[in-house]
């Protein structure tokens, strides 16, 4: 198999925009990734939708993941947002828990003028906040959603 220059590699981060219908979009805090959405770096052989249900799962304790739509496909260059070049492709994912599990801080955001002062991860936290919650989640299976 011939090799590929390391230029043209990138890995794939899948982000969830969770949605609930009541309490908005989740975000997560964390001190080094500062106010984020959760993520998972898919792996070799991995299925895509179990990498981010594993991964919200393992963050938050949402056991009732449905993954909707693309959002947005955006590449990141070095350092952007890690040391490696990424491909972060955003689904707008929706959920019934109202109650994290687990110890980590959170925040339910029902309005983007909620995120004034808040240290977002990148400006893309707000756009897409607001992006998701223009969609329509009335029709929980609707085409292209994934329970």
């Amino acid at each position: 198999m011939a090799s590929v220059p390391d230029e043209t590699l990138h890995e794939v981060t899948e982000i969830a925009v969770i949605m609930h219908r009541d309490r908005g979009v989740l975000l997560l805090h964390s001190n080094d990734r500062r106010w984020h959405f959760p993520d998972s770096t898919l792996r070799v052989g991995q299925r895509w939708d179990e990498s981010l249900r594993q991964a919200v799962r393992s963050a938050t304790g949402i056991e009732d993941l449905t993954i909707g739509p693309v959002l947005l496909i955006q590449n990141f260059g070095p350092g952007e947002v890690d040391v490696r070049p990424q491909f972060g492709v955003f689904f707008l994912c929706s959920t019934q828990t109202t109650d994290l599990l687990g110890s980590i801080s959170h925040r339910w955001i029902k309005d983007p003028s909620e995120l004034k002062g808040m240290d977002l991860f990148h400006p893309l936290v707000a756009y897409l906040i607001d992006h998701a919650q223009r969609e329509d989640l009335s029709q929980p299976d609707g085409p292209g959603l994934i329970p």
